[in-house]
């Protein structure tokens, strides 16, 4: 009974040191989630965690994530990286909003990681680079789809591109670079297209 008590104790230590990479993703959309999630497993020194909750304004989300660190007792610290991801939206109405959940987030050390105009610019930078804006979400999805004929939200498409995730960190810190050099503001939805995605998936996978 005591070698079996050790034993829990023992594989509770271990959970305990490593590193909660959490995050706070959209409302009711989960293709950020399960795209994540095929990040965690048993071996890696960390494991992830999203909160679950159904705003989509950036500035109440990240409230809400700051609200969840407090309640929780979280602190920022080598055992905790801490993520907010939404998108503009090309929606210029929304972009006050944005700059005040971005700032807040750094306020509080929470890294918001934003897409222009959605996340799937991330999976296009897949398959071949582009730095081409797109009028709508919606435009983006058709354009994505000459790569994925069958794609469509919240359904997990991780082993699709997972040989590709090299190239598109590449490809979307190329764009980066592009949009800044043309004076392009990053998290703004007039710098289209953009996403900072690959920056927590660059993370991810070199972890030690």
């Amino acid at each position: 009974m005591a070698r079996r008590i050790e034993q829990i104790t023992r594989k509770r230590n271990k959970r305990r040191e490593k590193q909660c990479i959490l995050f706070n993703f959209e409302g009711n959309n989960k293709t950020e989630e399960i795209y994540f999630k095929n990040y965690q497993s048993r071996e890696k020194p960390y494991y992830i965690k999203p909160i679950n909750n159904h705003a989509t304004d950036p500035l109440q989300m990240m409230e809400v994530l700051i609200n969840y660190m407090q309640r929780k007792g979280i602190k920022i610290s080598d055992n905790y990286k801490v993520y907010c991801v939404f998108d503009t939206d090309l929606n210029s109405d929304k972009q006050d909003r944005i700059n005040q959940a971005i700032e807040l987030g750094k306020k509080n050390g929470i890294e918001p990681i934003v897409s222009t105009p959605c996340f799937e610019i991330w999976y296009r930078e897949h398959f071949k680079y582009t730095s081409r804006s797109y009028i709508s979400n919606e435009a983006l999805l058709d354009d994505l789809k000459k790569f994925i004929p069958d794609y469509e939200k919240n359904i997990d498409i991780y082993d699709c591109i997972k040989d590709k995730t090299k190239k598109a960190i590449e490809n979307c810190k190329k764009l980066e670079k592009e949009q800044l050099k043309d004076g392009k503001i990053l998290g703004n939805c007039n710098c289209n297209p953009y996403t900072s995605v690959y920056k927590v998936v660059e993370y991810l996978i070199n972890y030690i």
